[in-house]
Parts: structure tokens; C-alpha cells; sequence
């Protein structure tokens, strides 16, 4: 039979120690679908920049479509 304090023995470490490296690997994720859906967002704003025959500028980390 196994008792509590055997238990106790094994996982001496708190809830929030143990899932740590779960949570890191979670903000990861939503580190890097945040930075691509970013980065798809701007591809589509050029994209649709060129389909209606404008030019496109890059300042600055701003992206400027300017029409002919």
C-alpha cells in the first residue's frame, strides 16, 4: 500500500515549478503566431498595394502605398 508521505517524496516541487517549461514553451508559440500573423498581415497589405498599380514604400518599419 503506498502512504502519502511516499507521495510527497516524488514531486516535492510546487505546482508552478512543475509547469514551467510548458508555460515557456505556450509563450513561444504565441510569441511566434503572433510575429507571423503580423507578417502575413503586411505581405497582404502590399499585395494588394500592387494589384491596384500603386507603388510601395517602406519607411520606418510603416509600409506606404502610394498611388500613381
Amino acid at each position: 500500500m503506498t502512504n502519502n508521505t511516499d507521495n510527497a517524496k516524488v514531486n516535492p516541487k510546487p505546482e508552478i515549478l512543475r509547469n514551467v517549461k510548458t508555460k515557456l514553451f505556450v509563450l513561444l508559440l504565441c510569441a511566434i503566431s503572433f510575429f507571423a500573423g503580423w507578417q502575413a498581415s503586411r505581405s497582404y497589405l502590399v499585395k494588394e498595394c500592387h494589384l491596384a498599380g500603386a507603388q510601395v514604400t517602406i519607411k520606418d518599419k510603416l509600409i506606404l502605398c502610394q498611388m500613381p
